[in-house]
């Protein structure tokens, strides 16, 4: 009468280690950084913001700011220490609006976060500038060259009546010091570097100097980036 016991006890170690042997193994620990995490959800309106800001800029009242699209001013609760001071080196002589395009982050709907500036001017840009589909623009200050980079080419003209020379665009990078724009032919390239430039006649201040380097020659000025990917 024990072998029934016996054969039911040798099925189920069996069947045990069957189990045991077909079960699929554990993958290995991953590194914290290298952990996949799925973004929180947000909106485009919240994306944009927190990338780039346009707008005006009031001094009074501890800082004003009026984005592009409203009508109600927001305080500024923190603004970067070179976009305040180019704003008030552009205010030293009137107190006025001036157009604003920044790093930043509108927050909640009556504050704003101001980093590090792109451009700032008082009559010369509005709301209404074109930005949209320019990856960069630059403007000489001493000869009056012009530059233009767009996805699609580069476009860049070396003096006032000149015929503007067109140059595949190859990307805009980050560099050791600041960006590198390249071009897809040899010939042409151009370095950028953080900082205030002036441009007087426009009485505009960009966040940008730029050197082009073109068929050998050199040309220095001022630049802003646009909204377009690189």
């Amino acid at each position: 009468m024990r072998f029934p016991d016996l054969r039911i006890g040798v099925v189920i170690s069996l069947m045990t280690a069957l189990a045991a042997c077909s079960r699929t193994p554990a993958p290995p620990p991953v590194a914290a950084d290298q952990a996949e995490v799925s973004p929180a959800p947000t909106s485009s309106a919240r994306v944009s913001s927190t990338a780039f800001l346009r707008g005006y800029y009031e001094a009074r009242e501890g800082g004003l700011f009026t984005a592009c699209g409203e009508t109600s001013r927001r305080q500024v609760t923190s603004i970067d220490e070179a976009t305040a001071a180019a704003l008030a080196k552009a205010n030293a002589n009137l107190d006025r609006p001036r157009f604003l395009m920044a790093e930043g982050n509108l927050s909640g709907k009556a504050d704003v976060e101001i980093g590090r500036f792109n451009l700032i001017s008082g009559d010369a840009w509005t709301c209404d500038s074109r930005i949209d589909d320019v990856v960069l623009a630059a403007r000489g200050t001493d000869v009056l060259w012009s530059l233009e980079a767009t996805p699609a080419a580069i476009s860049f003209v070396p003096a006032p009546g000149r015929a503007p020379e067109v140059h595949g665009f190859a990307g805009l990078e980050a560099s050791s010091d600041g960006l590198a724009l390249s071009a897809a032919d040899t010939g042409f390239s151009a370095s950028l570097h953080a900082g205030s430039c002036i441009e007087a006649m426009t009485d505009t201040t960009y966040g940008w100097s730029i050197r082009v380097l073109d068929k050998g020659q050199t040309f220095d000025g001022c630049a802003w980036r646009g909204l377009a990917a690189p």
